[in-house]
């Protein structure tokens, strides 16, 4: 065989080669993208509410957990937050019952008055904001949580101590003493004249 067949022979492996290259890359990156575009579509027709309210934070899902901004969680019972850069922990304290909790970014071990508690899913950082599981969230903070697949909404709830001591549960309506209240000091009335002493013999 001449050189020029050789050289055709030649540029045709080339050619097949890079073709299968190609086709192998394909492959590879295909899922991936398909996958960004499921969790970005995902994330944007998940909607969580607390106590009735439109989580104003991000929200986000991957790898079908729902995520919300850690700063949302404030509606359940006042809570405060301090994160520490070095350690990477985040300290929520606060609640009904003051209590503590200390959770690390990327970690599913956290902490709750001192007791150590294991958590579904980890939170995490983006966008230099917290991210909470909802479900560790409902179980830290002693929230109800209701998913309605139809809708893709999460509703997270919690009575405050506030609503929970108030016996009259309708707005607006003064509540009714449970007792009269007692009758002011002094004469409540007209009193009747005291009879004449007898004069003495």
């Amino acid at each position: 065989m001449d050189r020029y067949h050789q050289g055709k022979r030649w540029d045709w492996r080339n050619r097949y080669k890079k073709a299968v290259l190609v086709g192998i890359l394909s492959t590879m990156l295909i899922p991936a993208a398909i996958v960004t575009t499921e969790n970005k579509a995902s994330a944007a027709a998940t909607t969580v509410y607390i106590n009735g309210r439109v989580a104003s934070g991000e929200v986000m899902v991957r790898n079908g957990v729902t995520y919300l901004t850690l700063t949302d969680l404030k509606a359940l019972g006042g809570y405060t937050f301090r994160y520490n850069k070095t350690w990477k922990t985040v300290t929520i304290t606060g609640g009904t019952n003051n209590e503590r909790i200390v959770l690390t970014l990327g970690s599913k071990e956290a902490r709750r008055n001192g007791q150590n508690i294991t958590l579904d899913a980890a939170p995490l950082s983006y966008e230099n904001k917290t991210m909470m599981p909802v479900r560790a969230a409902a179980e830290l903070l002693g929230a109800n949580l209701k998913w309605d697949s139809n809708g893709n909404r999460v509703m997270l709830t919690k009575a405050s101590s506030s609503s929970s001591n108030n016996s009259n549960p309708s707005p607006g309506v003064p509540s009714m003493p449970s007792r009269p209240p007692g009758s002011p000091s002094g004469p409540s009335g007209p009193t009747a004249p005291k009879p004449p002493t007898p004069p003495s013999m």
